[in-house]
């Protein structure tokens, strides 16, 4: 849902070598090592702080694409050979200390959020960087560790407590995109429920382009986490549930606004299967959700909206793309750099038009567009966006990632989804 976004003016290089040059078996096993960390501070001054490593069963993602080529992010993870001279593992992601940044409790309270990066499971001993984007759209050093893989602390604990079901089965889970869905606030008495609920949004999920064209290409999986009440947290309302992952709407005093502090406990229930992305579906009928690109996806089960929200949400969670919907901000300087571009590719301030999707707009097209009905279906640059009125740029009037009117995603946000689903699936 609401993203804080900074901008990229230069796509860094990782080394000498191609992708192709790696060969998941010479450095890796096939399955996972997890660095949890506490980041903590504040707006001004902030630090990460090492928590655990945890060795995991499954290794969900390629084993083929190895390094990220598409730079979205606040955040990235390398991974190194001990000399430091050979990338061996790279991905972009985001996070919510990333946008508690930029609220005003930011400026004055020093907070601690407990965060989680998930690699292959290295054969020897590996150097792994955790960096932040700045402002400037630079990324810096934020966390470095060595990691031998023979460290006696490296924890081993088996996951037995659930059952897991396979929603959708497409195949080898390191040729899919594999998504584990997680409940939050259902009981052991409504677990038909959550799969019932997991089965019809699945259903939602391959009724959306470009899902739909490539329904073989995505594994769903469950996990039967049993929470010991119903429902979710309301602050806003006083209202408080004893759930697994303790879920809350009111996130940064947004009212629909629904997050996942308990990192921990979810990414323990999401190592029970293979899994590129985590959805955490939860269990009541008021209306939000939320999307953190690489890191987790939530919608509400029982909202008339929940089959708009689901997809809606994956878009942020899978594919880093912006909200183009106007909320709360009057100029895009109040949060963004404008002398350089947004890094998501579904917005632009048009300083740089031709590295976004100036391509496809036809010949006498106004930049910007104006949202008249001869332009209601064309590809253009219509102000509002990235939750700003003016300044901002989206490509079309209308988009998944703008309003719940449509169910389709505009040809900029689809064609990101379609060259995700590509690099996962290779």
């Amino acid at each position: 849902m609401r993203q804080i976004i900074f901008s990229l003016t230069i796509l860094l290089l990782f080394g000498s070598f191609t992708e192709k040059e790696l060969k998941f078996n010479d450095y890796f096993e096939d399955k996972a090592l997890r660095l949890d960390y506490i980041v903590a501070g504040t707006a001004d001054r902030y630090e990460a702080y090492y928590e655990q490593l945890k060795e995991e069963p499954f290794w969900g993602g390629s084993k083929v694409n190895l390094i990220d080529k598409f730079n979205f992010g606040e955040f990235r993870v390398l991974v190194y050979d001990k000399t430091e001279t050979t990338l061996l593992y790279s991905r972009g992601y985001s996070s919510l200390f990333y946008e508690w940044l930029d609220t005003d409790e930011a400026q004055t309270l020093s907070r601690s959020f407990y965060e989680s990066v998930q690699m292959p499971f290295p054969k020897a001993e590996i150097v792994v960087k955790i960096q932040i984007r700045e402002k400037n759209t630079n990324f810096k050093d934020l966390y470095k560790i060595n990691i031998d893989p023979k460290n006696m602390f490296i924890r081993k604990d088996k996951q037995t407590a659930y059952k897991v079901q396979k929603i959708k089965n497409f195949g080898d889970h390191h040729k899919k995109l594999d998504v584990v869905i997680i409940p939050d606030g259902y009981t052991a008495a409504e677990m038909d429920k959550f799969h019932k609920d997991c089965a019809r949004f699945a259903g939602y999920f391959y009724k959306v382009e470009p899902f739909k064209s490539n329904s073989k290409a995505v594994n769903f999986w469950a996990v039967d986490a049993v929470s010991e009440e119903s429902g979710t947290d309301v602050p806003g309302k006083n209202e408080w549930k004893n759930t697994v992952l303790d879920t809350h709407f009111y996130t940064f005093f947004i009212e629909r606004y629904l997050t996942c502090p308990n990192v921990k406990m979810l990414r323990d229930l999401a190592a029970y299967v293979p899994y590129d992305q985590i959805y955490i579906l939860v269990n009541t009928d008021i209306y939000g959700g939320g999307g953190i690109y690489n890191y987790y996806n939530l919608c509400v089960a029982d909202h008339p909206s929940a089959e708009q929200v689901f997809t809606h949400e994956f878009g942020h969670a899978f594919a880093a793309l912006a909200d183009e919907y106007e909320y709360g901000y009057e100029n895009a300087s109040d949060i963004f750099d404008m002398s350089v571009e947004p890094w998501q590719v579904n917005i632009t301030n048009l300083v740089n038009f031709d590295s976004k999707w100036k391509n496809l707009v036809e010949d006498g097209t106004p930049i910007p567009t104006p949202a008249t009905q001869e332009y209601s279906k064309k590809v253009g640059a219509f102000e509002g966006a990235g939750y700003v009125k003016k300044q901002l740029y989206r490509p079309t009037n209308n988009c998944k990632m703008r309003s719940n009117s449509t169910n389709d995603f505009c040809p900029v946000c689809r064609k990101t989804v379609e060259d995700l689903l590509k690099f996962y699936t290779e």
